[in-house]
Protein backbone atom coordinates (compact mmCIF):
# COMPACT_ATOMS: atom_id res chain seq x y z
CA UNK A 1 0.00 0.00 0.00
CA UNK A 2 2.86 2.40 0.78
CA UNK A 3 4.25 1.82 -2.72
CA UNK A 4 0.96 3.03 -4.23
CA UNK A 5 1.10 6.25 -2.21
CA UNK A 6 4.72 6.82 -3.16
CA UNK A 7 3.98 6.28 -6.86
CA UNK A 8 0.87 8.47 -6.72
CA UNK A 9 2.86 11.21 -4.98
CA UNK A 10 5.64 10.97 -7.56
CA UNK A 11 3.19 11.18 -10.47
CA UNK A 12 1.34 14.10 -8.87
CA UNK A 13 4.65 15.88 -8.22
CA UNK A 14 5.73 15.46 -11.84
CA UNK A 15 2.38 16.69 -13.16
CA UNK A 16 2.48 19.75 -10.88
CA UNK A 17 6.06 20.52 -11.94
CA UNK A 18 5.09 20.36 -15.63
CA UNK A 19 2.03 22.58 -15.08
CA UNK A 20 4.12 25.12 -13.11
CA UNK A 21 6.79 25.13 -15.83
CA UNK A 22 4.15 25.72 -18.51
CA UNK A 23 2.48 28.53 -16.58
CA UNK A 24 5.83 30.19 -15.88
CA UNK A 25 7.23 29.80 -19.41
CA UNK A 26 4.21 30.65 -21.58
CA UNK A 27 4.13 34.11 -23.16
CA UNK A 28 1.25 36.57 -22.89
CA UNK A 29 1.53 39.70 -25.05
CA UNK A 30 0.21 42.85 -23.33
CA UNK A 31 0.11 45.89 -25.62
CA UNK A 32 1.20 49.05 -23.80
CA UNK A 33 1.65 51.61 -26.56
CA UNK A 34 0.87 51.72 -30.29
CA UNK A 35 1.89 54.34 -32.81
CA UNK A 36 1.10 54.52 -36.51
CA UNK A 37 3.44 55.97 -39.10
CA UNK A 38 2.55 59.49 -40.18
CA UNK A 39 0.35 59.79 -43.25
CA UNK A 40 2.52 59.68 -46.34
CA UNK A 41 5.33 57.71 -44.66
CA UNK A 42 6.14 54.93 -47.13
CA UNK A 43 8.71 52.15 -46.82
CA UNK A 44 9.50 49.99 -49.87
CA UNK A 45 6.25 51.09 -51.51
CA UNK A 46 4.19 50.13 -48.44
CA UNK A 47 2.25 52.38 -46.09
CA UNK A 48 0.33 51.72 -42.89
CA UNK A 49 3.23 50.63 -40.68
CA UNK A 50 2.89 50.61 -36.91
CA UNK A 51 5.06 50.26 -33.84
CA UNK A 52 3.71 48.45 -30.76
CA UNK A 53 5.44 48.35 -27.39
CA UNK A 54 4.42 45.16 -25.59
CA UNK A 55 5.06 43.73 -22.15
CA UNK A 56 5.64 39.99 -22.12
CA UNK A 57 4.02 38.26 -19.15
CA UNK A 58 3.70 34.61 -18.22
CA UNK A 59 0.42 32.99 -17.17
CA UNK A 60 1.30 33.65 -13.52
CA UNK A 61 1.36 37.40 -14.16
CA UNK A 62 5.13 37.84 -13.86
CA UNK A 63 6.80 40.26 -16.29
CA UNK A 64 9.34 38.47 -18.50
CA UNK A 65 10.45 41.53 -20.48
CA UNK A 66 9.45 44.03 -23.14
CA UNK A 67 9.38 43.87 -26.94
CA UNK A 68 8.79 46.33 -29.75
CA UNK A 69 6.85 45.00 -32.76
CA UNK A 70 7.20 46.77 -36.11
CA UNK A 71 5.26 46.20 -39.34
CA UNK A 72 1.84 46.48 -40.94
CA UNK A 73 0.04 43.79 -38.90
CA UNK A 74 1.48 44.26 -35.42
CA UNK A 75 -1.58 45.75 -33.76
CA UNK A 76 -3.99 42.95 -34.63
CA UNK A 77 -5.41 39.92 -32.83
CA UNK A 78 -2.72 37.79 -34.49
CA UNK A 79 0.29 40.10 -34.59
CA UNK A 80 2.93 39.60 -37.25
CA UNK A 81 6.02 41.70 -37.77
CA UNK A 82 9.63 42.31 -36.86
CA UNK A 83 10.29 41.96 -33.12
CA UNK A 84 13.01 43.78 -31.19
CA UNK A 85 13.65 42.89 -27.55
CA UNK A 86 14.12 45.83 -25.21
CA UNK A 87 17.36 45.15 -23.31
CA UNK A 88 17.00 44.33 -19.61
CA UNK A 89 17.30 47.41 -17.46
CA UNK A 90 16.02 49.83 -20.11
CA UNK A 91 12.93 51.76 -19.08
CA UNK A 92 10.28 51.27 -21.79
CA UNK A 93 8.00 53.97 -20.39
CA UNK A 94 7.70 57.04 -22.59
CA UNK A 95 9.42 55.34 -25.53
CA UNK A 96 9.69 57.80 -28.43
CA UNK A 97 9.31 56.68 -32.03
CA UNK A 98 11.15 58.54 -34.79
CA UNK A 99 9.83 57.66 -38.27
CA UNK A 100 12.91 58.20 -40.44
CA UNK A 101 13.25 57.70 -44.21
CA UNK A 102 15.65 54.77 -43.69
CA UNK A 103 13.81 53.08 -40.80
CA UNK A 104 12.46 53.63 -37.32
CA UNK A 105 14.37 55.05 -34.37
CA UNK A 106 13.32 54.03 -30.86
CA UNK A 107 14.47 56.27 -28.01
CA UNK A 108 14.05 55.29 -24.37
CA UNK A 109 13.81 57.56 -21.31
CA UNK A 110 17.12 56.36 -19.88
CA UNK A 111 19.03 57.28 -23.06
CA UNK A 112 18.99 53.92 -24.84
CA UNK A 113 18.38 54.02 -28.58
CA UNK A 114 17.65 51.38 -31.22
CA UNK A 115 17.55 51.94 -34.99
CA UNK A 116 15.57 49.39 -36.98
CA UNK A 117 16.33 49.61 -40.73
CA UNK A 118 13.23 49.61 -42.95
CA UNK A 119 14.24 46.39 -44.71
CA UNK A 120 13.72 44.53 -41.42
CA UNK A 121 10.00 45.34 -41.15
CA UNK A 122 8.92 45.63 -44.81
CA UNK A 123 8.05 43.04 -47.42
CA UNK A 124 6.33 40.63 -45.04
CA UNK A 125 3.46 38.37 -45.86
Amino acid sequence: MNVVFVLAGAVLGIVLAIVWWWLDDARVLVRLQAQSAPEGQVYAGESGHEVVLARIDNHLGDVQGYEVWLGRAVNSDTPYGHVVEVPDGWDPKDMRVDWRPDGVGLAFADGGQILVPAEHFTGGR
